[in-house]
């Protein structure tokens, strides 16, 4: 038997043919069912749809082995778990094929239905659609698919819009159109509206009563927690749900609907997004309000004072020098930034806080009581460091290259090993060319040209993966070698003068250091940079 050298001694797949399989009796396959909701009617189809596959798998002689079902929407085939196992099924070789009714139970996007074909036939099965007498072996251009499955995006397009005109003429009437209403409130009997929750509404009474007498909304969560009140899906709370609480109109008796809508991305993934202010639906008196409107004008207006108040804190100049990067030297724990409300002010102090770090050691390492520093000794002991360390290029590197495995003293001898390698490839490449050129001539024959080509491209593979590795490090050097110079020479320009600069351009220092570790005594023993 002759085999073309490209082939020999390569890893290629074996190509199923599944044509062949169109005669066959016998093939084990899975029969795929989607429904959109666990509405009693559908669960009526899910029973209709699994006789019809049975029935249709019995009288064309298949081996009806497993059916997949799935709960979700005619979109985004990644959020269902039974299609992703029919997959890894069909990879396996536990199934040689996939029937459905018909298309749209598959999918009702044209991508994903072609997406689902096209994986099918990588694992080398196929797909049936019974209603639109529909077989993949048979439609080798896709063209047929691609009809179906637009008619299919088309309909969903088209139940989706039906679906939208319903809901925006309850809005418009000043319905409700959503399945779980806002804490305090429940469906009415029509479930058309909402109605007060007898059990919840007195509760976010006290949420409202609490905020307004000065508990933040951390404070209010763990007292709710603690007093083993669930939020509305039975959860704990959290102050993003005290803060969506707070903020929500709906507590004045406002409905407002078709703010949102949810898009697909260019990878197919859902992602939401606001829609324009003037396509909003927004109606007042739907039902009956929780809140005044003074009150929930006096909330927004003290919750806005206090972001503010936490952003200006934030971006003063008494901003951390070294937050998220100090390291405790003891145990390795990050050190925190806090402040504490000073008893009495000291003369020519403007501040009415004391700002300090702490270790509070957390992994148990630490010895004695927490470690506490003051914010202003440690800033200071971080600037006369870097003024320190970029006074002297050979200083910073000798740094560098004790904490990063990358830089090596023996650079000499990478770029030697690199060379050899390339020279070790070029040789292999040759005798691949004298193995084939022996071949054609009959020189030597078909077996031992096979297992010679094998070991020449298991030796490229090796010393060619050692190549990719080498040139990594050696490139990876090459890049921190040049930032290295680069950092050196931006920040030479600054440390003469360094304490006295702008506190953003102190950031911007601090920021080549991924983390810098002191001692109890709040000096740097050691750093590591950010490469």
């Amino acid at each position: 038997m002759y085999i073309p050298p490209h082939i020999t001694g390569q890893n290629y797949a074996e190509y199923q043919d599944v044509k062949k399989t169109l005669d066959e009796k016998g093939i084990e396959i899975g029969g795929y069912i989607r429904i959109s909701t666990k509405k009693d009617s559908q669960k009526t189809s899910i029973e209709n749809q699994k006789k019809l596959l049975e029935q249709w798998a019995e009288v064309n002689g298949y081996k009806l082995v497993r059916i997949y079902i799935d709960v979700k929407s005619g979109e985004y085939t990644y959020l269902r778990n039974d299609i992703q196992q029919m997959f890894e099924d069909a990879k396996a070789g536990r199934i040689k094929g996939v029937v459905s009714k018909e298309i749209a139970r598959t999918s009702r996007d044209v991508m994903d239905i072609i997406s689902i074909k096209r994986t099918l036939s990588d694992y080398g099965a196929f797909f049936i659609s019974i209603k639109e007498n529909y077989d993949s072996r048979t439609d080798d251009d896709e063209f047929l698919l691609i009809l179906h499955g637009g008619l299919a995006q088309k309909e969903r397009k088209t139940t989706s819009s039906r679906v939208k005109v319903t809901q925006l003429m309850k809005a418009k009437e000043g319905k409700t159109n959503v399945p779980l209403p806002a804490f305090g409130y429940m469906l009415s009997n029509d479930r058309q509206h909402l109605a007060i929750n007898p059990k919840t509404a007195p509760i976010y009474r006290q949420i409202i009563e609490k905020f307004l007498s000065g508990w933040g909304q951390l404070k209010i969560a763990k007292w709710l927690n603690k007093q083993g009140i669930p939020t509305r899906r039975g959860g704990q709370w959290s102050t993003n749900a005290i803060r969506t609480i707070l903020s929500n109109p709906v507590y004045l008796g406002i409905t407002i609907y078709n703010a949102s809508t949810l898009i697909r991305d260019s990878k197919g993934r859902q992602r939401r997004v606001i829609r324009p202010r003037e396509e909003w639906i927004i109606r007042e008196n739907t039902h009956e309000p929780l809140i005044s409107e003074d009150e929930f004008n006096t909330i927004q207006l003290i919750m806005k004072q206090r972001k503010e108040k936490y952003a200006h804190e934030w971006s003063c100049d008494r901003k951390y020098l070294g937050s998220s990067i100090l390291r405790c030297a003891t145990c390795g724990g990050k050190i925190y930034g806090f402040k504490l409300k000073q008893k009495s002010k000291k003369k020519g102090n403007k501040s009415d806080y004391k700002y300090m770090y702490r270790c509070i050691g957390v992994n148990g390492k630490c010895t004695g009581k927490n470690k506490y520093w003051d914010m202003e000794i440690i800033d200071n002991n971080i600037l006369s460091f870097i003024t320190l360390i970029f006074s002297d290029k050979e200083k910073l590197l000798n740094f560098i290259k004790r904490n990063m495995d990358l830089i090596t003293d023996d650079l000499n001898n990478l770029i030697e090993e690199r060379r050899d390698l390339k020279i070790r490839i070029g040789r292999i490449n040759e005798a691949i060319k004298k193995q084939q050129l022996a071949y054609e001539q009959d020189i030597i024959t078909i077996e031992e040209y096979k297992d010679r080509m094998r070991e020449l491209r298991e030796d490229k593979q090796v010393l060619g993966q050692k190549l990719d590795d080498l040139n990594f490090r050696l490139e990876k050097i090459d890049a921190i070698d040049d930032k290295i110079n680069r950092v050196f020479d931006q920040v030479n320009t600054y440390i003469e003068n360094i304490h006295n600069l702008p506190q953003e351009e102190k950031y911007s220092l601090v920021s080549h250091f991924s983390e810098i570790y002191i001692d109890q005594t709040g000096n740097i023993t050691d750093v590591k940079f950010r490469m």
